[in-house]
């Protein structure tokens, strides 16, 4: 059970919950097992605030030079939303002893936790320093066939409505798209939809 894993050099990645609510066509959770880069991510339980400090200390420990990670990075084989209030508690945590953090979110926190976005990203505020949201399509039909989102075609909506929260709320806000899933069409509006709301845009 891994609740932290690196995955890319300077970067620790905090593997807080297995639950999500899509089931993207793409997602590596649609392969054999709950493996990435040979980790195991299947949690048996959803960890505590208290182990997933301990899990950032040893990892750090275990590197015997203090604050080696650039940044700690809530993405997992889930969706971080999912434990909105130990974010908020672990990355505030984090941040007051200088340690850059990001989130990894498909921006359906407000659906999730049912309550509105700017309660969402009022969460994140003091605890994230970056948010990166999988935008993945240009309209919402898209985004159905593409993510199976469990809210159905509302969704897509809240996803653009957390977006344009954060951009307000958050110091850096990036919108992606997975490259090879889209014509270059789409993609090019997606990029327009990033850029009217305010944020970044990235093909991952």
């Amino acid at each position: 059970m891994a609740i932290v894993y690196e995955y890319r050099p300077g970067r620790l990645y905090l593997n807080v919950t297995n639950r999500c609510s899509n089931n993207c066509v793409f997602c590596v959770r649609q392969g054999p097992g709950y493996s990435l880069g040979g980790v195991d991510m299947r949690l048996a339980a959803e960890p505590t605030a208290d182990e997933v400090t301990e899990a950032i200390r040893a990892a750090e420990q275990e590197r015997r030079q203090g604050h080696v990670f650039d940044e700690v990075v809530f993405c997992g084989f889930g969706e971080p939303t999912h434990r909105l209030g130990l974010i908020e508690e672990v990355g505030q945590w984090l941040r007051g002893r200088g340690v850059a953090v990001r989130l990894n979110t498909n921006g359906q926190g407000a659906l999730i936790n049912r309550r509105g976005p700017e309660e969402v990203v009022a969460a994140l505020e003091g605890a994230v320093d970056r948010v990166s949201i999988s935008l993945n399509a240009p309209t919402a039909a898209d985004y159905d066939d593409l993510c199976e989102p469990t809210f159905g075609p509302e969704a897509f909506e809240a996803v653009l409505a957390f977006s344009r929260r954060s951009v307000e709320r958050l110091p850096q806000v990036t919108l992606t798209v997975v490259g090879f899933t889209l014509e270059d069409e789409a993609i090019d509006r997606c990029e327009e939809i990033a850029h009217a709301i305010g944020a970044e845009f990235r093909v991952r």
